[in-house]
């Protein structure tokens, strides 16, 4: 039986209405947010004066709880995900991860139960592939930086891999644009530095464009760069609503390998994605890796009163 998150409520199969949680505060954090050197992992709640005038804005940033910026805090809530997700195993090697982006804590259980499935593996290079939160800018972004920072630990930047990937591709640049965000490489870093057997390295990617074209293109090159390499891809993505009966053809989507109808369901919006284009390369880098078996785990629907996105786990395996 897959663990379903405190205050939440099944709604289907695998499909997990979200009640929001209790606002967290990280203790010790200052006024303002601060960069722990070339990126951070942000865990600092906004908590409003109720004497304050705060715009909408800031009045959601206020009652929502993120993962905590310091090594203790953090360590706790991500083994405690981790400990409460309980799955069921599947045989061969695990080539890629669907995960949440966000870094609302709503959204933890489900990344636990994909990150669950990668527990105590032994790998060299982890690619993760993001949405941009900085709006479009026409490239797929590389970052610059040779080192990520995390409460947990630092991160090398494999820089080998990431010129390789800029060689297959010349719609891949090393740039900074839409990087070192609250989101996706940020969230996904700390799981995996909890649930990999020794140090890894990392290729963080942000699509600052989204089209067919350039998921096709990315996904290729990906699946190039990592031919015969100790790696997996994990792309990051949020669920912000879906039509009737969508996510099941979203689901089918994914399990069968069916790009193609993945990319209409995603690109009609019938499920509207934040990352619908991490969604997409990630799957279709799987397959150029040699997936042959692809699973849901959860889906968690999105919480209309808190603001709070849906989420998504799945993995894609080769046996």
């Amino acid at each position: 039986m897959e663990s379903q998150s405190p205050g939440s409520e099944r709604v289907g199969p695998d499909i997990v209405q979200h009640h929001v949680p209790l606002c967290l505060k990280s203790p010790g954090l200052g006024p303002t947010l601060r960069r722990l050197g070339p990126c951070h992992l942000p865990g600092r709640v906004l908590l409003p004066d109720k004497d304050a005038a705060f715009s909408h804005t800031e009045m959601s940033l206020a009652t929502r709880a993120v993962y905590p910026s310091q090594q203790g805090p953090l360590q706790k809530i991500v083994d405690g995900l981790l400990a409460s997700a309980k799955t069921e195993a599947t045989e061969g090697d695990l080539i890629a991860l669907i995960v949440p982006d966000t870094n609302r804590l709503s959204g933890g259980g489900v990344s636990a139960l994909a990150y669950q499935q990668l527990k105590g593996d032994d790998l060299d290079t982890v690619v993760i592939v993001s949405p941009s939160h900085t709006g479009e800018f026409g490239r797929l972004s590389i970052c610059q930086t040779d080192l990520y920072r995390t409460p947990l630990g630092d991160v090398p930047v494999n820089d080998l891999l990431r010129n390789e990937l800029c060689d297959e591709d010349d719609d891949i640049f090393l740039d900074d644009t839409g990087h070192y965000h609250t989101e996706g490489a940020d969230v996904q870093l700390p799981f995996l530095q909890c649930v990999l057997k020794t140090a890894f390295d990392v290729v963080p990617i942000v699509m600052g464009e989204e089209s067919p074209a350039y998921c096709l293109e990315l996904g290729g090159a990906i699946g190039e760069v990592l031919y015969a390499k100790r790696s997996i891809v994990v792309g990051s993505a949020d669920l912000l609503s879906s039509e009737p009966g969508a996510l099941e053809r979203f689901r089918s989507a994914i399990e069968t390998f069916n790009d193609s109808e993945l990319m209409h369901i995603l690109g009609s919006e019938s499920v509207k994605l934040e990352g619908a284009g991490a969604v997409i390369t990630t799957m279709i880098a799987a397959r150029h890796r040699g997936a042959n078996v692809a699973r849901v785990l959860q889906i968690q629907l999105p919480d209309e009163e808190s603001g709070s996105p849906g989420a998504i786990a799945a993995g894609f395996w080769r046996h």
